[in-house]
């Protein structure tokens, strides 16, 4: 009886010892994907909301992706100075002021980010510009 009562505190020990261990990265802020990023952003939403976020990346990536006709563009970040979305068209001012519209955006894309609060995350249909900056060293 008393070799019973002893494997199963044992059993109990060992699976409340892995929770704990489990829980240990609760509340850390780390990159989406891993992707560590040099940029920041100032994001508006659908309802006019905005919000001013570090770190930021698109699906993990530093580059905007979106449909041109028939291809794909993949514009980097550091090109880029604002994004405009709507009715999920995207146009894209770039830093050497051409601009680049008609771009069809993948509604399922979202933008990931740090902010003073914790992390975001939006969907790019919901969003209705980005402005895009390199962190300053």
């Amino acid at each position: 009886m008393m070799r019973k009562h002893s494997i199963a505190s044992v059993i109990m020990i060992i699976v409340f010892s892995l929770v704990l261990m489990g829980m240990s990265g609760l509340g850390t802020v780390a990159p989406q994907n891993g992707a560590v990023s040099s940029f920041h952003a100032k994001v508006m939403d659908t309802t006019n909301n905005t919000v001013e976020i570090t770190s930021v990346t698109i699906d993990g990536k530093t580059l905007f992706q979106a449909s041109l006709g028939k291809g794909k563009a993949r514009i980097p970040f550091e090109n880029i100075s604002r994004i405009t979305i709507k009715d999920k068209t995207a146009c894209v001012a770039m830093k050497n002021s051409q601009e680049l519209c008609s771009l069809k955006i993948n509604e399922i894309s979202k933008v990931y980010g740090n902010t003073s609060f914790g992390t975001y995350q939006i969907a790019l249909k919901d969003v209705v510009w980005i402005e895009i900056s390199r962190s300053q060293p």
